[in-house]
């Protein structure tokens, strides 16, 4: 298992991704969206200078109860996801109102699938677990897990599910969870494991 997948956003600023890429990192994850209007204005260029450099490129959105329609037609408006790039639909509890129901991740998932052509990774935790109980889920299925779990170990994934486990595991958020928390270059920040070598994930990315 390797821990070289971080995943970022506005709160961090200022990047030295040559001192990130020294650190081991290899695949940088970053928030592109939220919502229905609010997207991360630091996302174009933090992804140009980070594809220059050789990094493997991911973006996610943060959910809301907002209009599903115009939160996917905003994530892909915005972010403008390439075919070597990861996508991501962050559900966890909304900072701009009502959180996003398991009916609404649904359409989601599946409006990303009939524009792109692929379904998109789905973060989660807590309300993610909790929205699926001992429930099966065909739709989710369909997507790789990203899952966060500040533990030991990726307890908890409801398998039912997600029967291969999670392709991602965010095991720290830079100040809760397994050592290390920080990497050179950035700082603290959510970091993330990959349950293979380096030539799995290059091979395996954006896990379409």
């Amino acid at each position: 298992m390797i821990d070289t997948i971080i995943d970022i956003s506005h709160y961090q600023s200022h990047i030295n991704f040559d001192k990130v890429k020294e650190d081991g990192i290899v695949a940088i994850i970053h928030k592109a969206t939220e919502g229905e209007t609010w997207k991360d204005g630091e996302y174009h260029d933090k992804k140009a200078k980070a594809k220059a450099k050789g990094f493997l490129w991911g973006a996610y959105h943060f959910s809301s109860g907002g209009s599903v329609t115009n939160q996917v037609e905003h994530f892909l408006d915005y972010a403008k996801p390439e075919d070597d790039e990861l996508i991501a639909l962050d559900f966890e509890p909304s900072s701009s109102g009502l959180n996003m129901t398991l009916g609404q991740a649904h359409r989601f998932v599946e409006m990303i699938n009939t524009e792109l052509g692929r379904y998109p990774v789905i973060y989660g935790g807590s309300m993610l677990r909790n929205a699926i109980g001992h429930n099966l889920d065909p739709i989710l299925a369909n997507c790789p897990l990203w899952y966060a779990r500040y533990a030991s170990s990726p307890i908890g994934i409801p398998t039912q599910v997600f029967d291969k486990g999670a392709t991602l595991w965010q095991y720290t958020d830079g100040n809760v969870g397994l050592d290390p928390h920080k990497v050179v270059g950035i700082g603290r920040c959510d970091r993330n494991k990959f349950n293979g070598t380096e030539a799995q994930l290059r091979t395996q990315w954006p896990f379409t």
